[in-house]
């Protein structure tokens, strides 16, 4: 085949063509090449065509171009590239290196295609997925959430009717122990507690039913979590760092979620303490204002920490980084749903000196107050 030959039929190539030499000077490029670049012929050959790489894979993709021999004379390579109206592109390239009789390369050469359409169609199926995969998961968590909360109400309502027995007939008895009494009375309360949880969690289930929302103190909401925690917290060897502002103000919502909402952030760095081989294990709770307008509650461990990968899927319900059937997966998720219920957002950071936090931002009420 004659070179002009050749070259008529590199040139009605839809594919991008390109040789270079071994120091990235580029010798030969087709009109495809041109027209995808933006650039004349005259200004591609006096270029190198590591100049034409993203910056952040430059060094990636030249490495393994640079790395082909004989033994391994081909690669694949899919690099981005940023026209001059900054839409991003994506071009796969199979690069080719030509030897000399000695072994040595004397110049590469890659046929290249766009395949952005490509990426933007795997991009938007795997969307679709995810949104599938959600949905999927949330209408287990209301068949499965159902199903507990009725579930729940029967042992509930027996240990109410005992506990309410139990303290008429100390009562009624001619010298009533206080402490029996106060401890009964504890009972019923975490008992009307359990209940009050429970039926907030199938009004939500419901068609995500609106609740009555209240003022409600934060910071209370902490404190009224801890005292329900604490003796687990000091039976793991955890210490507690509490910070709770004075002047911080009070949240719209329903206090008792709050509640519940603390009681699964300092679950889930208990758990996280759990493997932990760290010589004082630590939590630390703050509850501050943030800006104006917006008051932050963090929840902190010294633990290891998870991979950033996950900080997103950490809320979907029923994922779980715990190992197998230590965990449902559902704590963070029903954070969110309680964040969220209240206009506020929740987001999952490693700390720079180890461990996991949990940041909680709720809007302050308009009325103010602590």
């Amino acid at each position: 085949m004659t070179d002009s030959i050749y070259r008529s039929v590199v040139e009605d190539q839809t594919e991008l063509i390109r040789r270079f030499r071994p120091d990235g000077r580029l010798t030969f490029v087709n009109s495809a090449f041109c027209r995808f670049y933006g650039m004349s012929e005259e200004t591609l050959l006096a270029s190198h065509f590591q100049e034409l790489l993203d910056p952040d894979e430059r060094e990636a993709i030249v490495r393994k171009v640079y790395s082909l021999s004989p033994d391994n004379p081909e690669v694949r390579t899919e690099p981005r590239y940023t026209d001059a109206d900054g839409e991003v592109h994506h071009v796969q390239y199979v690069t080719r290196a030509i030897f000399d009789d000695d072994g040595n390369v004397v110049e590469y050469q890659s046929v290249g295609r766009d395949i952005t359409a490509q990426r933007h169609a795997e991009a938007t199926l795997a969307e679709a997925r995810s949104a599938m995969e959600r949905a999927s998961r949330v209408t287990t968590f209301a068949v499965v959430g159902g199903g507990i909360a009725h579930e729940i109400n029967q042992p509930l309502n027996a240990i109410r009717l005992l506990s309410a027995s139990a303290l008429l007939l100390e009562d009624r008895s001619e010298n009533p122990d206080k402490k029996i009494v106060r401890i009964l009375q504890n009972i019923a309360g975490q008992v009307d507690r359990i209940d009050s949880i429970v039926n907030h969690l199938r009004e939500h289930l419901r068609n995500n039913q609106p609740v009555t929302a209240e003022l409600c103190n934060l910071g209370k909401a902490v404190q009224s979590a801890l005292s329900l925690m604490r003796a687990q917290m000091v039976a793991r060897g955890i210490a507690l760092e509490l910070t709770i502002d004075p002047e911080v103000q009070t949240v719209t919502g329903t206090c008792i979620r709050f509640e519940e909402l603390v009681m699964n952030l300092v679950a889930n760095a208990m758990q996280a303490l759990e493997t932990c081989d760290v010589c004082q294990k630590t939590i630390s709770i703050r509850v501050v204002p943030q800006g104006s307008g917006s008051v932050e509650l963090t929840v902190a461990d010294n633990g290891p920490g998870f991979d950033p990968k996950l900080a997103d899927e950490l809320f979907e319900p029923f994922f779980s980084t715990k190992s197998p059937g230590s965990s449902m997966g559902l704590g963070l998720s029903i954070v969110r749903t309680i964040v969220q219920s209240a206009g506020g957002s929740v987001v999952a950071e490693n700390r720079p000196e180890g461990g996991a936090l949990l940041r909680v931002i709720l809007p302050a009420s308009e009325a103010g107050g602590v």
